[in-house]
């Protein structure tokens, strides 16, 4: 049973009026202490306050939330594009929630804002959920999809996503198919998305017989400033390609070797992940796995109104000028 204001009053010794104030936020109608005592009572009894009572016999039902971590890759605008597609096929809106870049307090933040509303149900963009967290999601009793977003490990978690082993078996595949022998994975992060991609590229290499060096696997944090920073551990490795874990990667690796007179793709060969218009923004355009964030976009608010199961959003090899064939 929710928790009502009438709960936290007899919880706090206080009248519902003043409760009402606190939690309504009516500055200059009560003490801090009184606000205190309310909010960690609220905390406590799990209570969460209705934003939107006055609309919910319209429309509020109707209304998604969608919380979104800002990534350092720029794929989030197609997924948005995709939601609010279906949402205009499907008479709903959306509401947006940020919740920072991979800030649990942000992220708790936004959970607690879109919980506080009446709402048919939450997408997770490119959110790492903590235990804390998922229970929130869990005592709401509120349907939600991951978006781009998941993890093997945990197979309850429903989402719609690209599978991150394809991705990083078809980039590695590609460039062994163009000749390339030493080849390096560059950009990925330790999250289960890095751990898989990374199974993928391992996997191509280990099928078609090539060794791996481990200064071939170079870690990082996805974005345009890491891409350079990176470039002199890719000319310490001597390798003739690099799988760039994303687009940003991709350009910040080809910024780096201008400046240092090395050619793309006569002295490095690159592909990059997810296939964003990055790739066209850059000299040489850079060779792509082209996730479709739009579609993944619609088929997630899709799924999550008719509860559908987890599913996969194909990707695809888009060929431009970043890659050399060495055959």
């Amino acid at each position: 049973m929710k928790a009502t204001i009438k709960d936290i009053a007899k919880a706090t010794h206080l009248s519902t009026a003043t409760v009402s104030r606190v939690l309504s936020r009516k500055e200059g109608t009560y003490r801090e202490e009184t606000a205190r005592k309310v909010l960690a009572a609220a905390e406590k009894l799990g209570y969460r306050r209705n934003i939107a009572a006055a609309d919910l016999a319209s429309n509020n039902l109707k209304t998604i939330a969608v919380i979104l971590n800002n990534t350092q890759t720029n794929f989030w605008q197609g997924i948005l594009d995709g939601i609010q597609e279906a949402a205009i096929r499907n008479q709903r809106q959306f509401i947006i929630f940020y919740a920072g870049n991979n800030n649990p307090a942000m992220l708790t933040q936004a959970l607690n804002n879109a919980l506080e509303r009446q709402i048919a149900g939450i997408l997770l963009v490119a959110t790492k959920m903590n235990p804390e967290q998922m229970a929130m999601l869990h005592r709401a009793n509120i349907p939600y999809r991951f978006v781009s977003i998941y993890d093997s490990d945990q197979p309850d978690r429903t989402f719609v996503s690209s599978n991150n082993i394809s991705i990083g078996r078809l980039a590695c595949q590609y460039l062994i198919e163009q000749g390339h022998k030493k080849i390096a994975f560059a950009g990925l992060d330790r999250s289960a998305t890095g751990r898989e991609r990374l199974l993928g590229y391992q996997q191509a290499m280990t099928k078609a017989g090539l060794p791996i060096d481990p200064s071939w696997i170079i870690y990082g944090d996805y974005s345009f400033a890491n891409g350079q920073a990176l470039f002199p551990k890719l000319q310490q490795a001597g390798v003739t390609a690099v799988v760039a874990a994303s687009d940003m990667i991709g350009a910040g690796i080809i910024q780096a070797a201008h400046h240092a007179h090395v050619a793309i793709p006569d002295n490095l060969s690159i592909v990059s992940i997810d296939g964003t218009e990055v790739c066209l923004m850059v000299t040489p355009t850079l060779t792509c796995i082209q996730q479709d964030f739009f579609k993944m976009g619609a088929a997630s608010l899709d799924s999550l109104l008719t509860e559908g199961e987890s599913q996969f959003i194909p990707v695809k090899v888009v060929e431009n000028n970043s890659v050399k064939s060495i055959n």
